[in-house]
């Protein structure tokens, strides 16, 4: 290495990545002026977009190679042009970050996954001012330690190491109750689907029709179409078909109608236990659900007027989570009184600060289920 660099004239180091822009810094080494920094590429020429110092930074849309080109003249008038590395490769993927915990009797172990383009490392893991190591088993980068942490919001931060002393950090958020920690609300879109038909809505349709028309849920046309509103549909839209195939989560929520309570567990251990309000007159039906989408200060559409988030005759509260089937949802109230009550028209009301803890907790896909028994939440469902 030393003797390569004897040969050069330019070092070059990766100073930043972005989505689509990467900035490297030139050092000379020799007395005199930098005349020409450019990257040769399949695709053509990548000037400089911006440059500050010895910083340069260009606009790029793929990881190369890039053949850099970079001149230069001396004190003594001689061209300077030999550079390393002499091809670049850019890594402009994102690293994966995934937590997960494991109980294992009085223990919580935290496990935090990386998933990292070629070349890109992570060194090392900072958590409420303590550090911790990551180790490469069979391809895939795990750091793990025993869980110290409170319940609520923490953020981890991992520091990685890429090619051509280029060095970063990425923060992620985690919510923790009972010592187990999950990524900050849940983890999103953890479901497979297969599509096989395509559907023009008609006039006059609703999902409730086409689903049964083709016997799939409501919630699969929801989920595979990404519709924000099940309940907005239009004549000529098309909606493709299919079904949903539901991951393995290691959360689950239990609505008890009979004693209006619902139970949080995690991995088949119950966590936390929740007062709600139900619907009336069984309008809460007993079943499997699971969470279709999630939203922060829902607004609340009522007979067609626009009823503001966190308004007093807004009865969703601060977190609404729609369930597979749309009649129903788990939600925040206006009206914290009516908790503990049969007053709803099926869905499942919660104190806004529970909800928004139930939210923070669980993801896209967790599994809902319904129950009427008298009797108490087990410590493990399974």
């Amino acid at each position: 290495m030393l003797f390569q660099i004897l040969l050069a004239d330019h070092l070059l180091e990766l100073k930043s990545v972005s989505e689509d822009r990467v900035t490297l810094s030139v050092k000379k080494l020799y007395e005199g002026e930098i005349t020409t920094f450019l990257l040769y590429s399949p695709a053509g020429f990548v000037f400089p977009e911006k440059v500050k110092n010895s910083d340069y930074t260009f606009k790029v849309d793929f990881e190369g190679p890039f053949f850099p080109i970079v001149e230069g003249v001396n004190s003594f008038g001689r061209r300077m042009h030999r550079v390393l590395p002499q091809v670049l490769m850019v890594p402009l993927e994102k690293p994966e970050i995934r937590v997960i915990s494991d109980i294992k009797n009085d223990e919580v172990l935290v496990y935090v996954f990386v998933q990292s383009p070629e070349n890109v490392i992570p060194v090392s893991l900072n958590l409420e001012g303590k550090g911790f190591k990551f180790f490469n088993l069979e391809g895939k980068w795990i750091c793990v330690f025993s869980s110290f942490l409170e319940d609520g919001v923490h953020e981890l931060e991992i520091t990685f190491k890429g090619p051509y002393g280029y060095t970063f950090n990425m923060k992620k958020e985690i919510y923790v109750i009972r010592r187990v920690a999950v990524p900050m609300r849940g983890e999103d879109g953890a479901f497979n689907y297969t599509v096989f038909a395509d559907h023009v809505v008609k006039r006059g349709e609703t999902l409730w029709s086409i689903a049964n028309q083709y016997g799939v849920r409501v919630g699969d046309i929801v989920l595979i179409n990404r519709l924000e509103n099940p309940d907005r549909i239009m004549a000529g839209q098309i909606l493709k078909i299919g079904r949903v195939y539901f991951k393995e989560n290691p959360v689950t929520i239990v609505v008890n109608l009979f004693s209006s309570k619902v139970a949080l567990y995690y991995d088949g251990v119950l966590l936390k236990v929740y007062p709600v309000a139900l619907g009336r007159n069984d309008a809460t039906p007993p079943g499997r659900y699971w969470i279709l989408r999630k939203e922060i200060d829902p607004a609340l559409y009522w007979f067609g007027e626009y009823i503001s988030p966190r308004t007093p005759l807004n009865g969703l509260g601060t977190r609404y989570m729609q369930l597979s089937d749309p009649t129903y949802a788990i939600h925040g109230t206006s009206k914290p009184w009516e908790i503990g009550k049969r007053i709803s028209h099926g869905c499942i009301r919660m104190f806004n600060r529970d909800v928004e803890e139930i939210d923070a907790f669980a993801g896209v896909g967790t599994e809902v289920v319904v129950v009427k028994e008298d009797k108490e939440f087990p410590e493990r469902i399974y």
